[in-house]
């Protein structure tokens, strides 16, 4: 869900969450049955790039029905807790439905590939997996778990500032009304910058603390520049105010490019100050014919 969660905020109405879903439901029907049988190999043509295109086609069939039963049953749920900001609307677009469904069963595919030892995913042209080990399983796991929390708080967060704006009148008096002015340009793109670079921080602040290298904070920053990039450029395309998304599309590009930048910057200063840490533990190692169990071993005499 933290691939859906994460494209939410760029697509807004033109993506559904619920028919992403449905989608890696229908994907993991194959597996389910192939644990419940035994079968050897769990992931197989539904885990294909052919396999994952015809069941996103089965679920662009079936999912408006579902969204709006769903939504229907959502949004008297916020209303009974008096949550008027978080009411959805019925409706869902045609072009939601489908981003949701192609987005789910391929992103299904892709990061299965990454975990998993039996997926084939570019049968019947080819039996290999490039993506195999290039993240570890529980990695995918992380990454996916951060992204998702960080999608959903700039989604509620949009989503309230929306509802605010929308309102746009405040009773004072029985028979007084007050309009609420409208934001400026500067604070608009104000708050877009401060959710976005808030989300970037997060992001590779998490990333750096779980593995301890500046490595993972820049793949993590060139995913959201390759996820977002292509998101927000379909959004804006499909937008009914193309206007209001040029901001959206400027800051969701320029900060995580900024931003990487200025992490490259920093990891190439650190074969420089780790020189200290490199030498001391190669003393150690000359000192007592093997490496130091911990750093805590070294002492000032090494460090000399």
């Amino acid at each position: 869900m933290g691939a859906a969660f994460v494209a939410k905020p760029g697509l807004d109405r033109n993506f559904s969450t619920i028919t992403f879903c449905m989608a890696q439901l229908a994907m993991d029907i194959e597996p389910g049955v192939g644990m419940l049988a035994g079968a050897a190999v769990l992931h197989g043509l539904s885990h294909t790039i052919l396999g994952a295109l015809f069941i996103a086609c089965l679920v662009v069939f079936v999912a408006p029905g579902v969204c709006r039963l769903l939504l229907k049953r959502w949004n008297k749920e916020v209303i009974h807790y008096k949550l008027p900001s978080l009411v959805l609307s019925e409706s869902v677009p045609k072009i939601a439905v489908i981003i949701g469904a192609f987005y789910g069963t391929l992103s299904h595919v892709a990061l299965d590939s990454l975990m998993h030892h039996d997926i084939q995913p570019l049968l019947p042209f080819s039996r290999e997996n490039p993506l195999k080990g290039l993240v570890s399983h529980d990695g995918v796991y992380q990454l996916c778990a951060m992204a998702g929390v960080l999608g959903l708080v700039v989604w509620y967060a949009r989503k309230r500032g929306r509802y605010q704006k929308d309102v746009g009148v405040v009773r004072v008096e029985p028979d007084t009304e007050v309009k609420i002015p409208s934001q400026g340009a500067a604070t608009r793109w104000l708050k877009e910058l401060c959710f976005t670079w808030c989300w970037v921080l997060l992001l590779t602040v998490v990333a750096f603390v779980l593995y301890g290298a500046a490595i993972f904070s820049m793949m993590a920053l060139m995913g959201a520049v390759l996820l977002g990039l292509p998101f927000a450029v379909i959004g804006q395309l499909v937008a009914k105010d193309p206007k209001k998304g040029w901001r959206r599309l400027t800051v969701m590009v320029s900060v995580p490019i900024v931003t990487l930048l200025c992490v490259s910057l920093v990891d190439q200063e650190i074969p420089e100050n780790a020189a200290p840490i490199v030498k001391a533990i190669e003393s150690y190692r000359f000192e007592n014919g093997h490496y130091p169990d911990s750093l805590k071993m070294l002492t000032p005499r090494h460090l000399a």
